[in-house]
């Protein structure tokens, strides 16, 4: 009798679990989310992250191989693209400069693979100018690069997240031009989706 309880409270207790993580899971809004929160989402079931990990490996070599700097973030769960800002926008500016679209042209093919990558966008300023400035250059930039695939892709919905970082996040102190313009990046960050999960492990 307490075998059958215990065995029926297992039951039970794994049922709520699921529940609960299929709720946190449908309540969870790219849009309002933190980029922290969004690069750490969706996560990745144990048993299933060394078979994403190696179709995502794919995808670094890809990018690689198309002249792009690459990172692995997240345990390689996650790839990132880092391009210089001075590669797609002049001093100061918002709008993507002329040569921008040679740049970015290469990620078209990936940022279109809507099924398998949330994309999350993060542009980074130096701290030159004050932290309101930053704040608003960065952001800008971000949407303007948004906009660019949005165009690109026919008037599209991209699902792009972007976000304007400002100063926060340099990768070097901010003292000396090289330094300045090594944080002056933005970072494109290819994140699997639950489909990109579901057809890496099958294979």
């Amino acid at each position: 009798m307490r075998r059958s309880l215990r065995i029926l409270s297992s039951i039970v207790l794994a049922a709520w679990c699921m529940t609960a993580s299929a709720q946190k899971n449908s309540e969870f809004d790219p849009a309002t989310a933190s980029i922290e929160e969004n690069i750490q989402h969706p996560q990745i079931p144990e048993k299933h992250r060394t078979a994403v990990a190696a179709q995502m490996d794919v995808l670094k070599n890809e990018l690689k191989d198309a002249g792009y700097e690459i990172s692995l973030v997240r345990s390689g769960e996650v790839v990132m693209v880092t391009i210089p800002c001075s590669a797609l926008f002049s001093p100061n500016e918002t709008s993507l400069s002329a040569k921008a679209s040679a740049k970015l042209s290469g990620l078209k093919q990936f940022i279109n693979r809507r099924e398998d990558f949330k994309i999350v966008i993060a542009v980074h300023s130096d701290d030159t100018g004050d932290a309101v400035y930053a704040d608003r250059l960065t952001a800008d930039r971000a949407n303007s690069i948004d906009e660019y695939f949005y165009k690109e892709d026919s008037n599209r919905e991209t699902g792009i997240i972007p976000y304007g970082i400002g100063s926060d996040e340099p990768l070097v102190d901010n003292h000396g031009r090289a330094n300045r313009a090594k944080n002056r990046r933005v970072e494109f960050y290819f994140i699997p989706t639950q489909e990109f999960i579901k057809k890496a492990r099958k294979r």
